[in-house]
């Protein structure tokens, strides 16, 4: 009599499922796809400074300097002329040291103003100086 053995009878062939493999594959490849664009014009320049994707949260501890086009200067709503700016914002500062100074300036002035305003209230004892930008 043949002796029939009971493993290879019931052994079934092994496979692997690749369809859900492929599925997760296809889904990684496209999301990469789609975001490596954003992510790459996130790393540059951007020309337009004035708007950003975040603003600072209005308080009203911040120390608040606006400059206009015209270079027409307040510091707290207070307008104050290029020669009493350092004394105004000397005194402002040693009130509220620990204050951020929120410098707003408008988009057409030139840069080397406001880097100008930031040099000086660093000088006079600013801690924390930001710029202020429109949500976009």
């Amino acid at each position: 009599m043949r002796k029939r053995s009971i493993i290879s009878e019931k052994t079934e062939e092994a496979n692997i499922m690749i369809t859900p493999l492929a599925d997760v594959s296809f889904t990684i490849l496209i999301t990469l796809m789609v975001l490596t664009p954003v992510i790459m014009l996130s790393s540059k320049l951007h020309v337009n400074l004035p708007e950003a994707t975040t603003v600072e949260p209005p308080t009203e501890k911040n120390i608040s300097i606006t400059i206009t086009s015209d270079n027409e200067i307040s510091i707290n709503n207070e307008l104050v002329t290029t020669k009493e700016l350092a004394k105004v914002l000397r005194e402002t500062i040693r009130q509220n040291p620990d204050n951020l100074v929120l410098i707003r300036s408008d988009k057409e002035l030139e840069t080397g103003t406001v880097m100008n305003i930031i040099a000086l209230a660093k000088k006079l004892g600013a801690r924390s100086i930001s710029i202020a930008t429109m949500q976009r």
